[in-house]
């Protein structure tokens, strides 16, 4: 394995970090959490909870403030902490499970075929870090296209956030076959 994640600035790769580079867009973290239930989740998490930096929120969250409000959010370790006790304990969901959802809608042959490499614990899945590296080598082999290569990155830097263990192998497999990437990953 690799270093180059370890000295990494960016979340999920640090876990204080500012979003990497490919998650730090308003547009797409709102699209992650763009299904109803998602949406109305974290959109009440936003104007109930307060975090450092925090744009000031008034009663009517529109598209466009709550997209600010979803940046605000996720770029600050403080605001992500209170949205995972809350996610742990099934009232909102977390950037990893709205990212999951996403690509289930958008893409299922993707989700379907993650789902494949991972092991299910109390209703959770969980990405094998040993069958990701010959997993990937495999789905290069196919010369997947640039939006496809970037919904697995999307589901790679969610399984980093769901797995803090396991962070710097899932980054680091991602990296060995799509280099590419290093930059948007923060690297």
């Amino acid at each position: 394995m690799g270093t180059i994640l370890q000295t990494a600035s960016a979340y999920p790769f640090h876990l204080d970090g500012s979003l990497c580079p490919l998650l730090n867009h308003a547009e797409m973290l709102a699209a992650f959490y763009a299904e109803e239930s998602l949406r109305h989740g974290i959109k009440n998490f936003c104007k109930r909870t307060n975090w450092p930096g925090k744009p000031a929120v008034s009663f009517a969250v529109n598209p466009e403030k709550l997209q600010e409000l979803l940046l605000s959010l996720f770029n600050s370790p403080a605001a992500r902490a209170s949205l995972r006790r809350l996610s742990v304990a099934g009232r909102v969901a977390y950037l990893d499970n709205a990212i999951w959802q996403w690509v289930a809608v958008v893409n299922p042959a993707l989700s379907q075929r993650v789902a494949a490499i991972c092991h299910e614990v109390k209703g959770k899945l969980f990405m094998k870090t040993e069958v990701l590296p010959p997993w990937l080598a495999a789905f290069q082999t196919e010369t997947p296209d640039a939006e496809v290569v970037t919904q697995l990155a999307y589901v790679v830097l969610a399984f980093a956030m769901l797995q803090p263990d396991d962070r710097y192998r899932l980054g680091e497999a991602f990296l060995a076959v799509f280099p590419d990437y290093a930059e948007k990953f923060g690297a």
